[in-house]
């Protein structure tokens, strides 16, 4: 087997392993959807990153509109996880600009302003 055919291969299989790896972290994203929505209203923000880490906000809310569970997926990778946002839980959803106070990073950001784009 020439160089040009061990490369092609290796890449073969690196894109399978990373097939994969995104069907677990599609599976993780819908358990965590599935046991968040026995908490509440649900709102999903996403914003893609180009250059930069992507991020996905799921807020969960009350029927007062209070945040009562917060989780964010954010990178580039296959291997994030979601984490517990505690900073945004008890703060009520028509205060936008409270719940982002303390956020950083402009995908974060981006991402909790779509996901409240869903409150109705």
């Amino acid at each position: 087997m020439n160089n040009i055919g061990k490369v092609l291969g290796f890449i073969f299989i690196m894109w399978m392993i990373q097939g994969i790896l995104s069907y677990f972290q599609i599976k993780h994203f819908r358990e965590r959807i599935r046991q968040l929505k026995k908490k509440g209203k649900i709102l999903i923000g996403q914003q893609k990153g180009r250059f930069a880490a992507g991020s996905i906000v799921i807020l969960v809310v009350d029927d007062k509109n209070n945040i009562i569970d917060a989780e964010e997926m954010n990178g580039f990778t296959v291997f994030n996880k979601f984490k517990k946002k505690n900073h945004i839980i008890g703060k009520n959803v028509e205060d936008a600009e409270s719940i982002i106070a303390n956020v950083r990073g402009k995908q974060s950001i981006k991402a909790i302003r779509k996901a409240l784009e869903g409150v109705s």
